[in-house]
């Protein structure tokens, strides 16, 4: 039997381009869902989309869906049966309603409770009626980062509908599916390009998908977001190669230029040499985060040339590249004013200023912020035994927020930190100095690339912690669900990232302690540092999952030993992994499992060595003794590999204990001996794993 195909196109105004790969995917997944639910089983979707269509195309269909059994359930097995096993009115009505006699309920076990069900024969119906449903409901339940009203206001969407598109047929387009979306009834066509071929292209008769997207491409629109990306990149780099330059790469910026046209048209502008004598930083935001254009580079510094793309294939008149010059020349021009004022004064003139603007309502001034996190800075570098200067450490703390208050991040936000850094550096501040101004917002989370030098890890470090701390001591919103308005998580995963690769060894837990006592001079709320140190700590275990690539039990034997000293936490994990998987870790997970049981619950005991005398005790003793000498001298040397193999020594000692000796005897002096033996087991095993956490295979 031949398969049929379904299409459907949503013509819209604009959509945003932050929206459209999101939404791709909730349109592939959501049909998916649906389909498998109606039965229709094998069925291939796929989604595209361009910033004026949502396109879904469904092959390998059936003309007509499946029959099908459903369960349904009902009351509750109380209400639906009296005392002697009769049927009460609420049964028969149940089983009324789904069309099955009162007898063939059934009894199963529901969410609260045994309740009443009834299997229900769905004979199938013609799959073009079941593709309007499915698709009512997936764009319907369809989310956007925002969305709007049109007309009398009762749809809300993300951009207003012009047209629905939904046919259905085996090999040509013979149906067109009654599917009403948005207020709008489906027709058998859509529009082309609106610049390029406005005009209706009908589409009922059509050889399915294969013709569509043909007749859309004559049309002037590629709906393929890696076709067009590929269009781009080729335009761009022969504009490129014209004026003997390259493209500076900005994955990023393509991707959203791709979600931004149907016709992916590319053009090229100019800039005035003078503006070259701008740092380079200045002139790629005002190109790329102003204007959305590619910059071009010439042996590796920026040219006097930049990329802009239009959604039409031609620029006949050059009116959009006159009109890019010369937004790109006014903002330029603002940006050289600003440059210039600002040079008027060294960078360091400008912490004053900082006394007069506020970081946070409940938090104070940027001044207090700064000394804050030049004392916090200092904390880190000392227990991370770092060696750093501590005057070159200071004086980056002293200048890390002098920028917020010059002209050029005033009119350019995006350049904080940066700018200080550049100014620092033509300032003749030292190298570290300047380096670490310039860093103290990178990385953004896991992503870009970790400060230069040890100073700036420990400023960016400080300047995180400090915000945490001050905004959980705060009470402010913290992280929920999909929501951080602050970007906390982000801000925890550099401090994670930064201690595991700069690296820095200091305790985060310390550190966190003290950044919270200094935003609440020691008296703060105890719920709330527990809550910090717990948001760190799901941070710290996100890292070693995700970057570190452990396995997420090993990541929870780790962190419940201890944690917080990021490259010995990724030192012991990667450790763990690699050994934990030899054949006498799984009876040593089950034996520490029984020690941790053993000491949790009846207490630590009280150490007393002449009560120790049968032999089982006293060679777990002798064992304890030579594995904390020797798990000692393994994390001395950081050799976790070492450490975790001597505990794998324990394995038959710990066996032979549990096997011979009865810990929770009737002397109460022998039971607490015993106990305290335990304990000294499980403070060994605490210097490296909670082996307790990986499971016995």
């Amino acid at each position: 039997m031949s398969k049929a195909e379904f299409l459907l196109e949503l013509l819209c105004e604009e959509i945003p381009a932050n929206a459209l790969p999101g939404v791709r995917e909730q349109l592939r997944t959501g049909f998916e869902a649906e389909l498998l639910e109606a039965g229709l089983v094998g069925a291939a979707v796929a989604a595209y989309s361009t910033v004026r269509r949502l396109i879904v195309q469904v092959a390998e269909l059936p003309a007509t869906q499946p029959d099908r059994e459903e369960e349904v359930t009902g009351p509750p097995v109380k209400a639906a049966y009296t005392a002697d096993g009769s049927p009460t009115p609420a049964a028969v009505g149940f089983a009324k309603g789904q069309g099955v006699a009162v007898d063939s309920l059934r009894v199963v076990k529901g969410p609260k409770g045994d309740v009443v069900a009834a299997t229900k024969q769905l004979p199938g119906r013609p799959v073009p009626e079941v593709l309007a449903e499915v698709s009512s409901r997936v764009v319907r339940a369809l989310h956007f980062p925002k969305t709007m009203r049109w007309g009398k206001g009762e749809h809300s969407f993300v951009r207003p509908v012009h047209n629905v598109l939904a046919l259905f047929g085996v090999r040509t387009f013979t149906t067109r599916v009654p599917v009403e979306l948005l207020g709008i009834s489906a027709s058998s066509g859509t529009f082309g390009h609106r610049i390029v071929a406005p005009e209706r292209i009908e589409l009922l008769g059509s050889e399915g998908f294969g013709a569509y997207r043909a007749q859309l491409l004559k049309a002037g629109v590629e709906i393929g977001a890696a076709e067009r990306r590929a269009i781009l990149e080729r335009k761009a780099r022969a504009l490129a190669v014209e004026v003997g330059c390259e493209v500076r790469p900005d994955p990023a910026l393509l991707a959203e230029l791709v979600e931004l046209v149907e016709h992916p048209g590319v053009l090229r502008g100019a800039i005035a040499e003078r503006f070259l004598q701008l740092p380079e930083e200045v002139l790629i935001t005002t190109l790329r985060h102003h204007q959305k254009c590619l910059v071009l580079t010439r042996e590796g510094h920026v040219a006097p040339y930049f990329l802009a793309v239009c959604d039409r294939p031609d620029d006949p008149d050059a009116l959009i590249q006159r009109g890019n010059e010369w937004v790109a020349g006014a903002r330029l021009t603002d940006a050289a004013f600003f440059f210039a004022q600002d040079r008027k004064a060294p960078l360091a003139s400008r912490s004053a200023s900082l006394a007069k603007m506020l970081f946070h309502q409940k938090l104070g001034t940027f001044a207090l912020k700064a000394e804050k996190v030049g004392r916090l800075a200092e904390t880190i570098a000392a227990t991370a035994g770092a060696k750093i200067d501590p005057k070159l450490l200071a004086r980056a703390c002293e200048l890390a927020k002098a920028d917020l208050v010059t002209a050029m991040v005033g009119e350019f936000p995006e350049l904080q930190g940066v700018v200080g850094g550049i100014y620092a550096r033509l300032d003749g501040e030292d190298e570290a100095v300047w380096q670490a101004v310039y860093d103290q917002y990178t990385p953004a989370g896991l992503d870009g690339a970790l400060p230069r030098g040890l100073v700036g890890a420990a400023v960016g470090v400080a300047d995180r912690l400090d915000t945490l701390a001050g905004l959980f001591a705060a009470g402010e919103i913290l992280p929920s669900g999909s929501k951080d308005p602050f970007a906390l998580r982000r801000a925890a995963l550099a401090v994670a990232r930064i201690c595991a690769e700069a690296p820095l060894a200091c305790d985060l837990t310390a550190v966190a302690r003290d950044a919270f006592a200094m935003r609440t001079d020691g008296a703060g709320d105890e719920t709330r540092l527990a809550a910090l140190l717990d948001f760190l700590q799901e941070r710290v275990r996100y890292y070693l999952t995700t970057v570190a690539a452990v396995k997420p039990e090993t990541a929870d034997a780790v962190i419940s030993a201890h944690w917080g000293v990021m490259p010995q936490d990724v030192a012991r994990a990667r450790a763990l992994e690699a050994v934990h998987s030899e054949e006498v870790f799984s009876s040593l997970a089950v034996a520490f499992k029984r020690v941790r049981n053993m000491v949790g619950k009846s207490g630590e005991g009280r150490f007393d060595v002449a009560l120790l005398k049968e032999k089982a005790e006293r060679e777990l003793l002798a064992a304890v003794e030579k594995a904390e000498k020797e798990v000692q001298r393994a994390v001395g040397h950081a050799d976790y590999v070492g450490g975790l193999r001597s505990l794998a020594k324990l394995a038959a000692p710990l066996d032979r204990f549990f096997t011979d000796v009865l810990v929770i005897c009737e002397d109460e002096d022998l039971r607490a001996a015993r106990l305290a033996l335990l304990a000294r087991v499980e403070k060994v095993f605490l210097r490296l794993a909670d082996v307790s956490r990986l499971s016995a295979q």
